[in-house]
């Protein structure tokens, strides 16, 4: 469960909520199609990553490079996007709850919270955690069910019966064109940021399903609930698509619990953050001195997010250009994986069409990053620090280093598949030992 809660938290953090009003407003009824094929695509991305890690497929030697630059862009962008999530939080403490509490004071008490619970029990911690993220959730699907209610006995909810249908095509997308296309894929995507994460934690691509339906769930509901209540104009230039809708749904008791929504959500996704990295620096770690692991990396990544917040990135154009060009090396390693896959299934003559799309679709999500970049330099100049770190962790991680080379992968396969075509092959018969067997047993599990 820690795996699937901690995308969710990146997933439902206040940029994830923002994607999802922004792609109604673009997109209109026809995001929510954008979002089935995001997540399919995610489920075929997690799955080849599943096998290209495990090394059940090879595709070529140096496949453990493509994990190497996707660590690189999970460390460094959720990083950033922590400085963006808290920015907005504090807003929302300040324009909803308490006016007189400052929006950095608020977001600095957020960042406090958050590396406080890292050194918690494992059990209290894991407890915070994930209910903190369960309440952010249960809020957000809350709001999204209550505008889909239509009027029916003066209870008030807002929307009719013949405004069930919402916008097929908004304007704006068509009007746009194909550049607005891209950016629609480039939401839906986005949308669906954290679903690798739960393979840091147990490397399987069945752990990631869960979370992708929840997330989609949640944001079809949403988006659907959107367009009832607020035209494609009025969510497309809002910032904070998620609060206007709220406000208008259940009005100041809307905007407590979408404001709720967002400060559980940016205190989870910390949490999920400062836990991932503790996960992956234990490893490196002497065995008496892991179980500080998570503890050091809250307050390593604490202290750099604190010097950014007090610096005022929250509110900077340099801070996007950074995010931008994270994204984009994280959607574009999504890519490399994906073309890795067909490499490897192709190899292994398995059925690989599909995966054709799920890389087009990523590679057109890392293209959008690069698009209205303002400071160049600042992206420039982190796209390369990634791939240098990318290539160092690719080739230094044990993780990534464990699984034979390709050559003797291949020519076990072709002993094995040689042993079950041969006719005249015979072995002994062999009495089973009971404590053999229960050992297999166990193994397979």
């Amino acid at each position: 469960m820690s795996g699937i809660f901690t995308s969710l938290a990146v997933m439902m953090s206040p940029r994830g909520l923002e994607a999802a009003g922004q792609g109604a407003g673009l997109g209109g009824t026809v995001f929510l199609g954008v979002l089935v094929l995001a997540a399919l695509s995610a489920i075929c991305t997690a799955r080849s990553m599943d096998k290209l890690s495990s090394g059940e497929l090879r595709a070529t030697p140096v496949d453990r490079v493509a994990f190497g630059f996707l660590d690189a862009a999970r460390f460094f962008t959720l990083t950033v996007l922590a400085v963006s999530w808290l920015g907005v939080a504090g807003y929302a403490v300040n324009e909803i709850f308490i006016n007189s509490f400052p929006n950095l004071g608020a977001s600095f008490t957020i960042l406090a919270l958050a590396v406080w619970a890292c050194f918690l029990s494992k059990k209290y911690a894991g407890d915070l955690f994930g209910g903190t993220l369960t309440l952010a959730f249960l809020f957000f699907v809350y709001v999204s069910v209550m505008v889909n209610q239509p009027i029916t006995g003066g209870l008030g909810y807002p929307t009719e019966l013949p405004q069930m249908f919402a916008p097929l095509l908004p304007a704006g997308l068509v009007e746009a064109g194909p550049m607005g296309w891209m950016q629609l894929i480039f939401l839906g995507v986005l949308a669906f940021v954290g679903f690798d994460l739960p393979l840091v934690f147990e490397n399987k691509g069945s752990r990631a399903v869960p979370a992708i339906l929840l997330v989609l769930v949640a944001f079809g509901l949403f988006v659907w609930a959107a367009l009832l209540v607020a035209t494609p104009e009025e969510l497309i230039n809002s910032t904070v698509p998620h609060l206007v809708v709220a406000a208008q749904v259940l009005e100041g008791k809307g905007s407590l619990l979408m404001g709720g929504t967002i400060v559980f959500a940016t205190f989870a996704g910390l949490c999920a953050l400062f836990r991932l990295f503790g996960h992956k620096v234990r490893g490196v770690l002497a065995e008496d001195y892991s179980g500080y692991a998570v503890g050091g990396a809250a307050v390593f990544l604490g202290v750099i997010i604190a010097i950014m917040l007090d610096k005022g990135w929250a509110g900077k154009d340099e801070l996007e250009s950074l995010i931008s060009a994270g994204l984009c090396f994280w959607f574009g390693s999504y890519a490399l994986i994906d073309l890795l896959g067909i490499i490897a299934m192709r190899r292994a003559r398995r059925f690989y069409l599909p995966r054709f799309l799920t890389l087009g679709l990523h590679a057109i999500a890392a293209a959008v990053c690069c698009l209205h970049i303002e400071f160049i330099n600042y992206f420039l100049y982190t796209i390369g620090c990634l791939a240098v770190a990318g290539i160092a962790l690719g080739f230094t991680m044990k993780e990534y280093c464990d699984y034979p080379p390709l050559e003797e992968a291949e020519s076990e396969d072709e002993d094995e598949g040689s042993s079950e075509e041969g006719e005249d092959v015979q072995s002994d018969p062999v009495e089973d030992d009971p404590e053999d067997e229960e050992l297999n047993i166990v193994s397979y599990k």
